[in-house]
């Protein structure tokens, strides 16, 4: 009777023991999946950084002399905030709003049906409002 009772005991603490070890691999699973989230955080405006940045270097449409200079979207900016215009006597304001959401719209796909719903893009110099573009639903 008694080495039965002890195959028992043995059997109940192999279970307790192989119940620790997935308590413990649970923990680490869910220890890594925690850490994970405020990294994609991170990434999120890595990318939108590093967006701005390279779209300051695109070039625009807009002349700013006889020859052939156009001006690329971070001068284009100053234009509009001076209240220049470009050298055929188009708005630079308004250069700056089509060439921006034409770029906005060409790389971000924004919907319900895709990851980024929605953007709102305000700029400001000097604490004047040059330009607002919204895009799908803003939280």
């Amino acid at each position: 009777m008694r080495e039965k009772n002890k195959k028992a005991q043995e059997e109940i603490v192999g279970f307790v023991l192989i119940m620790v070890i997935v308590a413990v691999v649970f923990l680490i699973f869910l220890g890594i999946g925690v850490r994970r989230n405020p990294a994609n955080t991170g990434s999120e405006s890595t990318e939108i950084y590093q967006f701005l940045e390279s779209s300051m270097e695109f070039t625009t449409s807009c002349l700013y002399s006889s020859a052939p200079d156009y001006l690329t979207l971070g001068e284009l900016f100053e234009y509009c905030y001076n209240g220049n215009k470009c050298l055929d006597g188009e708005s630079s304001c308004m250069m700056l709003n089509n060439t921006l959401k034409d770029i906005l719209d060409a790389s971000w796909n924004v919907g319900e049906e895709y990851p980024v719903k929605g953007y709102e893009l305000n700029i400001t110099a000097n604490n004047k409002e040059i330009l607002t573009l919204k895009e799908g639903i803003i939280e």
